[in-house]
């Protein structure tokens, strides 16, 4: 009886330290990591959009693969919405522009 009671004790603390195990993942797919050429035209990107003082608080993300820009955020009119476009496509390594930003 002892053993019995000890080895279902066993079981289930396994089973509670098997639940708490983690594989370091959250189940969501990792990104591939981006290339040295796209992550210097990222920054590019980044840095032309930021020196923009019409586009300065609009929430614009650019996302790189492969020299094409997708940009994606809101800005408040159309103007603002051509002027981030305008300026993405000027940044080094920019190949082409895609714009997904949305006008509030």
């Amino acid at each position: 009886m002892k053993y019995t009671t000890r080895i279902l004790a066993l079981a289930l603390f396994s089973a509670v330290l098997a639940g708490c195990a983690t594989d370091g993942h959250d189940g969501k797919a990792a990104a591939p990591a981006m290339s040295a050429a796209d992550a210097s035209t990222h920054k590019n990107v980044e840095a032309a959009l930021a020196a923009e003082p019409q586009l300065a608080g609009a929430k614009i993300k650019a996302d790189v693969k492969d020299g094409a820009v997708t940009l994606s955020g809101d800005v408040k009119n159309d103007w603002l919405k051509y002027l981030a476009e305008t300026t993405a496509k000027k940044a080094s390594g920019v190949k082409s522009v895609k714009n997904s930003i949305k006008v509030d």
